[in-house]
């Protein structure tokens, strides 16, 4: 088969077909999530009323609802289309989906956006998904048992270092995947905004959102492409 008649498959036949399957499923997930609650408001008659829903519904968009905006747009070019309904559906995106996926193609040095980075990104999304079904309900179950017959000091350490622990790992993924100049000015650049008072100010979830802003318009005028850099 030839590049041209792969090209014409990907766009006629896989990417439709991928946009229709993931909308369903997404859909269905929608409609179970949703079953628990509307058995306890309707069923067993707890329903809060529409004020304790608004309220609750408006405190949430406040505090993520920029996210359901800012992720599907920069998480997009790095899982692609059937990579975004998979990631969306199991969740975990930032921390677990997009690691994997930027593991997966950088030990293929696939580059982003291309087919095959796409390929990349499904295999591994697919792996990391069986992982959490199979595997870490056992991790999570011995962790629980050991954390109990830990002492005291032992279990509150754990505990309050695994969070720390995890996002460092995710920081060190995302930073071998930029360039040291991009990196290490992202890194200073959040570091400014919660150092400075805009954290106490207005919330660390405004400070994270202005900090990312930040760092990607300082680095806007450093990025090249590969056609700029050859010019130049």
């Amino acid at each position: 088969m030839t590049d041209q008649t792969l090209e014409g498959f990907y766009r006629t036949r896989f990417i439709p077909r991928a946009h229709r399957i993931g909308r369903t499923t997404l859909l269905v997930a929608m409609v179970l999530c949703l079953c628990p609650a509307l058995y306890l408001s309707f069923g067993l008659g707890a329903y809060p009323g529409t004020g304790p829903i608004m309220t609750g519904f408006l405190a949430i968009v406040a505090f993520v609802g920029i996210m359901w905006v800012v992720e599907p747009i920069s998480y997009f070019p790095v899982l692609g289309v059937c990579g975004t309904y998979m990631s969306f559906l199991s969740g975990n995106i930032g921390n677990m989906r997009m690691p994997v996926v930027i593991s997966c193609q950088n030990a293929i040095e696939a580059e982003a956006g291309s087919r095959k980075a796409e390929v990349a990104a499904v295999i591994g999304l697919a792996v990391s998904v069986l992982v959490n079904l199979v595997f870490l309900v056992g991790l999570v179950l011995i962790g629980g048992a050991l954390i109990e017959i830990f002492p005291g000091p032992v279990a509150t350490a754990v505990k309050d270092y695994t969070l720390p622990a995890l996002y460092g790992a995710v920081l060190v993924m995302f930073a071998s995947s930029a360039t040291r100049r991009n990196a290490l000015t992202g890194i200073l650049v959040g570091l400014a905004v919660f150092l400075s008072p805009i954290p106490e100010l207005f919330g660390s979830a405004a400070a994270g959102i202005l900090a990312i802003a930040a760092a990607v318009i300082t680095n806007i005028g450093r990025c090249r492409t590969p056609v700029e850099g050859q010019a130049a």
